[in-house]
């Protein structure tokens, strides 16, 4: 086998091992500051379109290019709901771009091509989705800021049919 793919699959394994421990932290302290919440939220939309975007260059599937249509198209409408809220606030600010886990996730796979696309799309997907359906619930049960938490218990329906439809992409060979 040849460097590129261990090179993509150690990117791969630290960009997740990377994302579980943020997660795994985030969890570990109670409540989700707003701040965090908002940075967290903006991120994983972030994610949602530019991984999106890649999905449909990338891949041949018809499942992963309709599901990434559907990531651009609801990714748009929660940031922009999102920017809504943050745009009246001065104690909040929004992220200019993805984390350093999200930017390296997202960098490992432009560098994959075919059916290696798909796997680490759909890896990166379900993990993705699992993830911010729990931020959205764990926000909308738990935040401390009255609109975010509005705007997260509006999300979560949203979040956790993504989780569902990420859990359904069919795996390649």
């Amino acid at each position: 086998m040849t460097r590129g793919p261990h090179r993509f699959r150690r990117a791969l394994a630290q960009a997740l091992c990377a994302l579980a421990l943020s997660a795994m932290a985030a969890f570990a302290q109670t409540p989700v500051p707003p701040q965090e919440f908002v940075e967290r939220t903006a991120i994983a939309n972030m994610f949602g379109v530019e991984s999106a975007t890649l999905a449909l260059r990338k891949t041949s599937s018809p499942a992963i290019k309709a599901f990434g249509h559907r990531l651009a198209d609801d990714h748009a409408a929660a940031m922009s709901s999102l920017r809504r809220i943050v745009a009246k606030r001065s104690d909040i600010a929004l992220p200019d771009r993805p984390d350093a886990p999200h930017l390296a996730l997202l960098s490992a796979l432009a560098d994959k091509q075919g059916a290696d696309f798909d796997k680490a799309y759909i890896e990166a997907q379900r993990g993705t989705y699992r993830e911010t359906a729990a931020l959205m619930e764990r926000y909308a049960n738990e935040g401390t800021d009255a609109e975010l938490k509005s705007f997260a218990a509006q999300s979560l329906p949203l979040f956790r049919e993504l989780d569902r439809k990420a859990q359904e992409l069919p795996s390649p060979p």
